[in-house]
């Protein structure tokens, strides 16, 4: 058994992570000791029903309580209010991290510039990984010269989140091969974990949905609503279609700017088939996804991250447009409809008319969605997860061993003959291998 500090956005945060953490953590806590960390002002009373919650100061954390865990478990994403103050902790426990964002570079600018006191950590973080060309980057970033949505392709800032990591738990190791942003340390690739509904229930849902097999269609976009949720595109791809009146779409969730999509649904004639709900509540949730026919998720640039609202949208058997790119492009084929970043309009436009010409054929996709969902199986992950931490804090020595060695043969380099490094830097290396380990022996 371990005792697991396990540190992540909770209930009641509008954060897919906070969900997340509940389809794990009943499954954890049965197995181990887990204590729920948190710098949160609330917490949900659901949470408290699965494990302790204690809370932390990031500024000043109780090491001694910390400390006597086996393992920390810290969950990072690209929202700041919900991370910044578990990367504080992070920086200064090493554990376990899970990468819910691969793309976070604006998780770090965000940090040093808006959350912090300036400009040198975000600075500093660049030019370690990427050298002059990232600092460079940076500064004219900084300055209005060059995108968010290119600075977070270009310069990923993966490998920052897991500088002082034991062990990394990505849900898409193809994306984080993709990036060239593997850490040093050791990296599990686990499916994000969901429980689907029980049969009888998906049953209902799928009565419900039965109950209206006619047009208008309802068409639902359902989570966090970013810039690169393409919610611009969709608006456009149904505003040129003849057939928008057999459609309503419903946007629901937590928008960036919700003047500026509701005068482009203005603008482009679509007040009569589109409406906006804001934040939902579960019992609301349920109650579109069940009423929907097709879900809408498309996410572009992304940034790597595996999604919950798309399982969740298999769980009620919704056929789901997807942008095929990332984590997205790696569904199964036969279980989505894929967009293409490069034309948008005209595959959402041609998605949409096969829906009418044939909706079950899409009912169908959905279903093989369903079906998939057993891959994600919380049970499985938790153990993955627990077996990955104890395999990694046996190796800790070694990580820690080969960081300072990787630190003094960048060092080396620098002076050293070209003809003497290699022999010099390997020797150094076993050195400092061999003193760690015998260090923890003794």
């Amino acid at each position: 058994m371990l005792k697991i500090n396990w540190f992540s956005p909770l209930l009641p945060a509008r954060s897919g992570i906070a969900n997340y953490a509940m389809q794990v953590l009943p499954v954890l806590a049965k197995n181990h000791e887990v204590v729920l960390w948190t710098d949160q002002d609330q917490v949900s009373p659901e949470v408290h029903e699965i494990a302790r919650v204690a809370r932390y100061d990031p500024a000043a954390p109780p090491w001694r309580e910390i400390n006597n865990g086996s393992v920390s478990i810290y969950h990072l994403g690209n929202q700041p209010d919900f991370h910044a103050g578990i990367w504080r902790v992070c920086m200064q426990q090493s554990g376990i991290v899970v990468l819910h964002d691969l793309c976070l570079h604006d998780f770090f600018y965000m940090l040093s510039v808006r959350h912090g006191k300036g400009r040198d950590g975000y600075f500093s973080a660049m030019e370690r990984w990427y050298g002059p060309e990232g600092r460079q980057n940076a500064e004219v970033f900084c300055a209005g010269g060059l995108s968010a949505e290119y600075m977070a392709q270009k310069f990923p800032l993966t490998r920052e989140a897991a500088r002082n990591a034991l062990g990394v738990v990505t849900h898409s190791i193809r994306v984080l091969e993709e990036l060239n942003e593997l850490p040093a340390c050791p990296v599990a690739a686990l499916d994000l974990a969901y429980a689907a509904a029980p049969e009888p229930r998906y049953r209902t849902w799928l009565a419900l949905r039965d109950g209206a097999p006619y047009p208008p269609y309802r068409l639902i976009v359902l989570g966090y609503l970013n810039r690169n949720r393409r919610l611009g595109p969709l608006l456009e791809a149904l505003a040129g279609m003849r057939e928008r009146e057999q459609f309503r779409l419903e946007i629901c969730g937590q928008l960036w700017d919700e003047s500026h999509i509701r005068e482009q649904i203005e603008r482009l004639g679509l007040s009569a088939i589109a409406s906006l709900h804001g934040y939902l509540s579960d019992d609301q949730v349920e109650q579109k996804l069940s009423a929907a026919h097709l879900a809408i998720n498309l996410r572009y640039p992304s940034m790597g991250e595996a999604s919950g609202s798309q399982l969740q949208s298999w769980d009620y058997g919704l056929p789901t447009l997807v942008t095929s790119t990332k984590w997205y492009a790696s569904l199964p084929r036969d279980a989505a409809a894929f967009v293409r970043p490069e034309h948008e309009i005209a595959d959402i436009q041609a998605h949409l008319r096969a829906f009418l010409a044939d909706p079950r054929a899409f009912r169908t996709m959905g279903a093989r969605g369903r079906q998939s969902l057993k891959n994600h199986d919380p049970e499985n992950y938790a153990d993955a997860m627990t077996r990955f931490a104890t395999e990694a804090l046996r190796l800790a020595p070694r990580v820690s061993a080969l960081a300072l060695a990787r630190k003094i043969g960048n060092d080396l380099t620098n002076w050293l003959p070209a003809e003497a490094s290699p022999y010099l830097l390997e020797r150094v290396s076993k050195e400092i291998y061999t003193i760690f380990v015998e260090g923890r022996r003794g």
